[in-house]
């Protein structure tokens, strides 16, 4: 039975004069004396309760609802009463003071709050829907079109053609090598990272899983950069071995992968720096990060890689660890030089091995001591390197933990463990060179998802905030790397098994849009402010934006398939 309320909320939006807008709530707390409203969500951890409202009569509040609240009311005698509660977007909430009996005061719905999720989930259902409409009529057409055909110009001379068309038929079923032609799932796992980049990018809808995670944790935000990163070391591999394989000198080879890397950073300064001076030009960013595991692997391959016609064919069990081995060892002893610097090295003033975000945090178990701490010493190397002006300076931490101190999330010491994520891809196409059967390259594909997985899950002991390195972020720690690797690997073997094995799913139109990635995200960086890829929304909801940032991903989408009907391919 539905209750009284109904997610009326949505429809009233309104708090003590003030428009809700989305993620947010309305509390009332009735009193008859002088009261302060102490919070702290629960996102932030460890952190003490601060001071949000002091409250003279009955008065309305607003509350963000992004994470559920620690809070406390106290008057001058001390606390009334405390709880922790998770509001919803659009609720109207009141705590009456004057009726509080225990310590515990837990809010009294007086409006039910709007179901934030539904637009989205509308979306995912209306898009999968027109998805299989049109793979339906799709077949239908083509079977009609080819019935039709047949039936007109070879019904007369199935006879004649009996056997002829049969080696024909036979000799086209046979599915190319993804090796002799370009691996088609590689572009659609480049084109759906690309996507969701760019949705993520413009905004998400405002949905906290479409936005990074404040310090710990992982969302879909987070994993779309190492994604592209494993994909762009899958392309690395696959176009230096035909290159080595026409002969062409190392020397060349490396001068090619230096060039793209200086292109890439240097683009990568321009768009991260819009309207400032020299003073602030922000020098770490996704392209040059990038860029910098670019190189890195670009090197290694050009110094060591051996072309699959020297793949020495014994050894099938460890055939591809035996052709990249030493390519494997430097990237061990790179991501172990970040490890021990991580856990071994102390930022002035900080604990050692302390990676928190520094600001509010551990305040409320009496540790003061951490708000000059955020990054720990990765965050140190970069204000002490690049400058504290010229680093990222609006993370998403920064107003859950007040900090003082800009943390880049692109910063130099992660580029150290960045260069596994690289590597994973590069090592994804290894097997592929080394082993011509499916079977082989999925198997291991799924062997080594899981044992990135389980290592990654172990370093933070399968917990949001625990272990010796939480999956962060900001960090690029190692367990992140480990992890979203993981989800890089296994996805890619799904989608070979499907694209390029079973030919089910042609990836349209994300084969288009990876075959143009690049462009595509330069483009969506330069433009993102520009109507109709911006829209502005004085009192916006989540549909309003969930449909706005799908436009621009669409449209991005939409460029393209136009590249590509052009046969347009722009690269670096």
């Amino acid at each position: 039975m539905v209750g009284n309320f109904e997610n009326i909320g949505s429809f009233i939006r309104n708090c003590n004069g003030i428009k809700l807008k989305y993620d947010q709530a309305c509390l009332e707390i009735v009193t008859n004396e002088t009261v302060s409203f102490w919070s702290q969500y629960e996102e932030c951890e460890d952190c003490m309760l601060l001071e949000t409202e002091k409250i003279p009569f009955t008065k309305a509040i607003v509350l963000n609802t992004i994470s559920p609240l620690r809070y406390a009311i106290r008057n001058r005698n001390g606390q009334i009463c405390n709880g922790t509660y998770e509001f919803g977007e659009f609720g109207q909430y009141s705590i009456n003071v004057t009726d509080v009996t225990k310590d515990e005061c837990l809010p009294r719905m007086t409006a039910e709050p709007d179901a934030a999720y539904l637009p989205l989930l509308t979306a995912v259902v209306v898009l999968l829907s027109m998805a299989t409409l049109w793979y339906i009529v799709k077949g239908i057409g083509k079977r009609v079109v080819a019935g039709r055909f047949y039936a007109r110009y070879f019904a007369r001379e199935d006879n004649e053609l009996g056997s002829e068309t049969r080696v024909l038929t036979t000799e086209a079923s046979v599915p190319r090598s993804p090796t002799r032609s370009r691996l088609r799932s590689l572009d659609i796992f480049r084109g759906f990272a690309i996507a969701l980049m760019i949705f993520v990018n413009a905004g998400g809808g405002g949905y906290g899983v479409f936005s990074h995670s404040t310090w710990n944790g992982l969302t879909v935000a987070d994993v779309v950069f190492p994604w592209f990163a494993f994909a762009m070391g899958e392309a690395l591999v696959l176009s230096l071995n035909a290159r080595l394989r026409t002969s062409m000198p190392r020397l060349t080879a490396f001068a090619q992968v230096a060039r793209r890397s200086l292109l890439l950073s240097l683009i990568g300064i321009c768009l991260s720096s819009v309207g400032v001076s020299w003073y602030n030009v922000r020098f770490p960013g996704v392209l040059q990060r990038l860029a910098a595991m670019y190189f890195i692997v670009g090197s290694l391959e050009c110094a060591f890689m051996r072309t699959s016609q020297n793949i020495t064919p014994g050894r099938s069990l460890f055939r591809d660890i035996a052709a990249g081995w030493q390519q494997l060892l430097a990237t061990i002893l790179i991501v172990a030089i970040q490890v021990t610097i991580t856990l071994t090295v102390a930022a002035p003033g900080c604990p050692v091995g302390y990676s928190g975000p520094g600001g509010l945090h551990r305040t409320a178990l009496g540790d003061f001591s951490l708000q000059n701490c955020t990054g720990g010493i990765a965050g140190y190397i970069d204000r002490f390197i690049l400058g504290q002006s010229h680093l990222y300076s609006h993370g998403t931490f920064r107003k859950i933990y007040q900090t003082v101190l800009p943390h880049d999330p692109e910063g130099i010491l992660g580029i150290l463990s960045g260069v596994l994520v690289v590597q994973a891809g590069a090592h994804t196409t290894r097997i592929m060179l080394a082993y011509n059967h499916a079977r082989a390259r999925i198997m291991r594909w799924i062997f080594w998802s899981i044992i990135f997985g389980v290592s990654g899950g172990a370093l933070s002991m399968f917990s949001k905030n625990g272990g010796v390195m939480p999956i962060n972020k900001n960090l690029w720690s190692l367990s992140y790397c480990l992890v979203t690797s993981s989800m890089a690997l296994f996805i890619q073997a799904v989608l070979y098994f499907l694209v390029d094995l079973k030919t089910k799913w042609g990836g349209r139109p994300l084969y288009y849009a990876g075959q143009n990635a690049l462009f595509l995200y330069i483009g969506s960086e330069l433009l993102k402010k520009h109507f109709p890829l911006y829209i502005h929304m004085m009192a916006p909801t989540h549909s309003s934006l969930l449909a706005s940032h799908a436009l621009a991903a669409l449209l991005w989408l939409a460029v393209g398939v136009a590249l590509h009907r052009r046969r347009v391919f722009i690269t670096i």
